[in-house]
């Protein structure tokens, strides 16, 4: 049986990411569908506009056969870091043959000769870059700079993942096969619907503003779209404005710059920065707009706020156990989560209240840290809905 795996958020799940789940499946002809899917909290910084369940039951019904949860840690971190641990976990699995991602190129080949230069580090790339961010650029910037015959490749949200997702391949050895298509419709951060294929941005910007939009339901898988429009029902659309009090509390919790830079993403100049303004602070998003500069990106801002807000603090990630939770699965893929945690080198936990005592204490560390910041993530939405909290490790695995 062979299986293709996703890395995504599917913030909200939508036409597009039904589409990529059948062309995996078409292209690469395989027989299951993996979402490796982020948690609670999603890489640009902010809580998923609804709870991992929810989404996990969206990509069922949209054609996936198993989704797992992608720990906030790696979930939250940079292009990068996001693609490096998913690539391991992935591959600590030992059961993913095949990796579909979409980008703006669509060209695998172009893109791996990319991941090569990237991961190569010539001396004259290293110096090109130094000299980029030293000048103000961000990474990203510097980086496309350092590497002009390839900039076209290292610019695009999908093309600068894919890139990355290549480069992990690279530098972990993984034997996973990659495969690429086509992003169709919506650019990433297009916030307008424009029908079947919107993107993600537009979705969610019509649901957080409250506009009516006539089609919005045509963006959306209509079973998955029930799910979801259910669950809104109840419990509202999550956004970084709830979090506003919990980081005011935070940032006058400590006075000392050196504090804040323990935690990921949070540079030292960044730290003295959020110490010199929080007198401004008003809420979550004025104040990260108050921090912002010319070498740091709002997205990076965002994220080093998150990780203060969520108690993240920076740890090498090969010092990290890895481990993910199985948040649901198609009655008829009941085989694949067997062979999964009977072939995988890493916890694949289906039970979290009984299966989480026999990790080991490094397992245990992340397991523990993932279940403080979803219980987190339900206690705002509770707050802000008036329903009742649930912990986290009651919910019952997804199964359709």
């Amino acid at each position: 049986m062979k299986t293709v795996a996703i890395i995504a958020e599917f913030n909200p799940f939508h036409n597009g990411h039904e589409l990529i789940i059948r062309k995996a499946r078409e292209l690469t002809g395989a027989d299951r569908v993996v979402i490796l899917m982020s948690g609670d909290y999603v890489q640009r910084g902010a809580p998923a506009i609804t709870a991992r369940h929810v989404r996990a039951k969206m990509a069922l019904l949209g054609g996936a056969d198993a989704v797992l949860n992608y720990p906030t840690r790696f979930a939250t971190s940079s292009a990068e870091g996001f693609a490096e641990n998913a690539i391991r976990l992935l591959s600590d699995l030992n059961c993913i043959d095949t990796l579909m991602f979409g980008s703006e190129c669509g060209d695998l080949e172009r893109m791996q000769e990319a991941a090569r230069a990237l991961h190569q580090e010539s001396d004259s790339f290293s110096a090109k870059l130094h000299e980029g961010l030293k000048n103000g650029l961000s990474f990203a910037k510097a980086r496309a700079e350092a590497l002009p015959e390839f900039a076209d490749v290292l610019n695009g949200p999908n093309n600068i993942l894919g890139v990355e997702y290549l480069k992990a391949i690279l530098k972990t050895g993984s034997k996973i096969v990659p495969w690429t298509i086509s992003r169709e419709g919506a650019p990433h951060q297009d916030e307008s619907v424009i029908g079947k294929l919107s993107s993600a941005a537009a979705v969610r910007h019509a649901l957080i503003t409250g506009t009516s939009v006539p089609g919005l339901d045509g963006s959306i898988p209509p079973l998955s779209f029930n799910v979801l429009k259910e669950d809104i029902g109840f419990y509202g659309i999550t956004t970084i404005q709830d979090y506003s009090l919990l980081l005011a509390d935070r940032l006058w919790k400590e006075n000392d710059p050196a504090v804040l830079a323990r935690y990921q993403d949070v540079t030292e100049d960044l730290a003295n920065t959020i110490i010199n303004k929080r007198n401004l602070f008003r809420n979550y998003e004025e104040f990260a707009d108050t921090i912002k500069s010319k070498s740091i990106t709002m997205t990076h801002i965002n994220r080093a706020l998150l990780h203060i807000v969520l108690g993240i603090l920076k740890r090498d990630p090969s010092e990290i156990a890895l481990s993910t939770q199985v948040l649901g699965f198609k009655a008829s893929s009941e085989d694949l989560i067997s062979e999964m945690r009977k072939s995988s080198s890493i916890p694949v936990i289906l039970r979290p209240s009984s299966e989480s005592a026999a990790l080991s204490p490094e397992a245990r560390r992340l397991f523990d840290e993932e279940t403080r910041v979803s219980n987190l993530y339900e206690t705002v939405r509770s707050q802000k809905s008036g329903q009742p909290f649930v912990n986290t490790l009651s919910k019952e695995i997804v199964k359709v």
